[in-house]
């Protein structure tokens, strides 16, 4: 499998025509069994029973651990050095420990979503890049987690490999170029509601991006290296975490250098052990839809709700 980066931009302005085609038909579910023994692809078949809204459904696809998995690493970098470096030692390092199915690309996400080095299986290009990333800029991951998703489901209407997205950010909600601090709209009215809820404006960004995310089936990992306590970054951080479950994946926060490394390794094990189970989605089911799996003899974590595209 090689995919380079002509061919990912290409996969990126093709996104919407492959999800018009895909969506109606098949969707991802991410899950993750609740220990126990571990579970070969053809165990988990002979026990899973699926469900859309209640009804049956049949899964169509079962990929687990041991399948190939393409990984997209995103950084979104323009902060403390303090924090950055322990990041991209624990980077390299958990590059340089993936086992050989694990193909991984590394993005940016400062100047608009560009690609750094391709997926390949020689981890020395992604190596090289994360060591020379430039810590400057804009935050980028409100603008680039659609385009992000968009291009990781574009490449599963192609090839059905597990896929997962990784953001490393230290973004701050006052670093966007876009104002989401919500100013006061008239300074005059004492009664305008923006001096009371100013993290309204976060609130809504987030809230509407979460559910355009629902509508994709790739999951989305964050780790924020930074924890900030003021009002309007713990709205933006709320969101962080609402955006990242509603693709299945999680928001790892750190309040000091030293969680960094435990959270990227954390989040590197999670990522590793995901099941990707594809269903088929009656044309009967509504635009925000309930997937519920069972395997009787294990427990399972997934994700359940999703939506199709508008």
């Amino acid at each position: 499998m090689s995919l380079g980066r002509r061919h990912l931009l290409m996969l990126l302005a093709a996104a919407p025509h492959a999800l018009s085609q895909r969506r109606a038909e098949l969707r991802r579910v991410t899950a993750w069994p609740n220990g126990g023994e571990p579970v070969t692809a053809g165990e988990l078949r002979e026990q899973l029973e699926a469900s859309v809204e209640g009804t049956p459904a049949k899964a169509v696809r079962i990929r687990g651990p041991e399948s190939e998995l393409l990984l997209f690493v995103i950084l979104d970098l323009v902060g403390d050095l303090a924090f950055v470096d322990p990041a991209r030692q624990s980077l390299i390092r958990e590059l340089q420990n993936l086992p050989g199915h694990v193909w991984a690309a590394i993005l940016r996400a400062q100047d608009g979503l560009r690609v750094a080095v391709d997926p390949a299986a020689d981890r020395a290009p992604a190596i090289a890049a994360i060591e020379n990333t430039q810590i400057a800029g804009r935050a980028g991951l409100l603008e680039t987690i659609e385009p992000a998703v968009r291009l990781a489901d574009s490449v599963l209407a192609k090839t059905p490999v597990r896929l997962a997205i990784l953001y490393v950010t230290d973004s701050n909600i006052y670093n966007y170029r876009e104002d989401y601090t919500n100013p006061v709209i008239n300074p005059s009215d004492s009664r305008d509601l923006s001096r009371r809820f100013p993290e309204g404006l976060i609130r809504e960004k987030t809230t509407k991006l979460a559910d355009t995310l629902a509508a994709f089936d790739a999951p989305v990992f964050i780790v924020h290296l930074a924890f900030l306590r003021d009002r309007l970054n713990e709205a933006y951080q709320n969101g962080l975490q609402l955006m990242a479950e509603s693709t299945g994946g999680t928001l790892s926060m750190c309040r000091t250098p030293n969680d960094v490394p435990t959270l990227i390794s954390a989040v590197f094990q999670r990522m590793l052990a995901h099941w990707a189970i594809d269903i088929e989605v009656p044309d009967s089911a509504p635009r925000n839809f309930n997937v519920q799996l069972n395997a009787p003899q294990m427990g399972l974590q997934h994700r359940t709700r999703f939506s199709r595209a508008r």
